[in-house]
């Protein structure tokens, strides 16, 4: 059962025991309940705020491990076609999205006909790379 659900459970017995109290005219007793009622409903707003601080902190656990992930994969290796390579993955990189963002953008290739721009390009920025003279 969730937290809240519970406190909410403890939240309905106190008002029953705020009715009873009025019934029964002891000021003690009145107060007793009136405190464990606010102490309550503190603990259930309290109970909120730390599930989203840690569905805040889980998400953030999430982004930093794939920014682990990413870097244990390792550093491109710049090749001698002005492109960048990734020790065990196939295929050339873009040296500016690499540079800027560090994301692996593979690129793609270009047709014959449009060799004089590049031979690959890259999909996400559309930078030209291996262009014959």
């Amino acid at each position: 059962m969730d937290i809240i659900a519970i406190l909410q459970q403890a939240l309905d017995a106190s008002n029953k025991l705020r009715d009873l109290a009025k019934k029964v005219g002891d000021a003690d007793f009145k107060m007793i309940v009136a405190d464990l009622h606010s102490a309550l409903g503190d603990a259930k707003l309290e109970s909120g705020e730390l599930k989203m601080k840690l569905a805040a902190a889980q998400e953030q656990i999430v982004l930093l491990q794939a920014q682990v992930k990413q870097k244990a994969v390792g550093q491109p290796t710049y090749t001698n076609e002005g492109v960048y390579s990734f020790e065990g993955e196939t295929g050339r990189f873009c040296t500016s999205c690499w540079d800027v963002g560090e994301r692996r953008v593979r690129l793609s290739n270009v047709s014959s006909d449009f060799h004089f721009a590049g031979k690959w390009m890259c999909p996400k920025c559309n930078a030209y790379y291996g262009a014959e003279d």
